[in-house]
């Protein structure tokens, strides 16, 4: 008996020696990984618990694997638009178009090679391939919804005409075979579920708390520094805060720092800049995403009016907000329902009642000294809860349930 009872001892000491091997996640989007703030989290939250897979575009994300997939050609695109017409007759010819993209077959074949336990999919356009491959894996899959996809393309009306039904189509196809779906904001949520039925979780693009928390700091009252960041994209209309800034009083100065996503868009706003107003706007070189928050540190008001152009627009919770409170600004927005339904939960911020220019330099021009120091103390305390490691803490979890593990 002693013999046997030592014997399995041993074995039993074995076993808790022996490593446990870590699930597979693979994470696909077909964006830049390394300018995609979102993503960027996912890598960061979910690789303390998992291998991770990254298969994407552009150059490599720091730590984890990466499997670079060609982007969209000029043939590529040309061929889409036959498809697309096609579909428009015969809705199969949406799969034909989808699965004769070779970047769409170049996933596939990356993440088959990855034998995923599961598989997050950034955006619709990443869905069938996650569920093809699921299909043939077991794996998991979890759709990430970064926008209504449906009306990704907002005024665009020739992608609207060629791209939106080819998206309801994978769409109603496809998140069926979803094992759990999270987008950005509530009333995108609600939409999904109005619109394809499907239950979503809310998660938020805040960035992670800094190392150096944001400190008070004087404002001068004849020199306040507005801050807004991210892409040069033309139907944003991020020539309306030029304009605002032309009519607020001269107290106001704004840089911008944005990705020359349009070059061409850049430049028109450096000139309407300087026509409109002289000597106090600015367009200064972007920085990397983690060092995003300690760059706007220096500022005073993080100004996020982002017109609504399209639904998207409108509904918007974008990163930006989150970042400014992050940094501790006071926030000035247009009156963006999400964003306004959380500047008047945490007071960190005011919205204009109007995208009107004159409005917003009303908004502006309202302010004082006082009432923007208020708000950036009452965005330092919301940062406390709007951050990564609360909206993180959401997918981590998530994927525990879905893999049968516990943390």
């Amino acid at each position: 008996m002693a013999g046997r009872a030592s014997a399995s001892s041993r074995r039993l000491r074995a076993r808790e020696r022996r490593p446990v091997a870590r699930k597979m996640v693979c994470i696909l989007s077909f964006s830049t990984i390394v300018q995609d703030a979102r993503v960027l989290r996912q890598i960061e939250y979910l690789s303390s618990h998992y291998d991770i897979t990254v298969v994407g575009h552009g150059p490599a994300p720091a730590g984890v694997k990466y499997i670079e997939v060609p982007a969209f050609t000029t043939v590529s695109k040309l061929l889409a638009v036959v498809w697309l017409l096609l579909g428009k007759l015969a809705p199969r010819a949406y799969e034909a178009w989808y699965w004769s993209t070779r970047r769409h077959r170049a996933a596939y074949q990356a993440m088959m090679a990855t034998k995923p336990d599961a598989i997050h999919a950034n955006d619709w356009n990443a869905l069938p391939v996650a569920v093809r491959v699921a299909e043939k894996t077991g794996a998991r899959v979890v759709f990430d919804a970064h926008e209504y996809a449906p009306l990704q393309f907002g005024n665009r009306r020739l992608r609207v005409f060629l791209y939106t039904p080819a998206i309801r189509y994978m769409l109603g196809k496809y998140t069926r075979r979803a094992d759990a779906a999270m987008t950005v904001c509530a009333p995108i949520a609600e939409r999904y579920r109005d619109e394809f039925g499907l239950s979503m979780m809310v998660v938020m693009n805040a960035p992670a708390l800094s190392g150096e928390k944001p400190q008070e700091r004087k404002i001068n009252p004849e020199q306040i520094r507005l801050i807004h960041h991210g892409g040069a994209l033309r139907d944003r209309n991020l020539g309306l805060m030029i304009e605002a800034i032309a009519q607020a009083g001269k107290r106001f100065h704004l840089d911008f720092m944005l990705l020359p996503t349009d070059p061409a868009y850049l430049d028109e706003l450096k000139r309407l800049a300087e026509e409109r107003a002289p000597g106090r706007v600015a367009f200064v070189d972007p920085v990397p995403p983690a060092q995003i928050v300690q760059t706007l540190q220096k500022y005073d008001i993080g100004f996020g009016v982002i017109d609504a152009t399209n639904y998207n627009y409108l509904m918007a919770l974008p990163n930006k907000l989150f970042d400014f409170v992050a940094a501790g600004l006071a926030v000035v927005t247009g009156p963006s329902p999400a964003m306004v339904a959380l500047i008047e939960e945490y007071d960190f911020g005011v919205a204009s009642p109007t995208f009107d220019p004159r409005d917003i330099a009303g908004t502006l021009n309202s302010l004082t000294v006082e009432r923007i120091a208020e708000m950036q103390k009452a965005a330092r305390e919301a940062a406390k809860v709007l951050n990564a490691d609360t909206e993180m803490a959401k997918v981590v979890d998530l994927y525990a349930r879905l893999l049968g593990e516990v943390y």
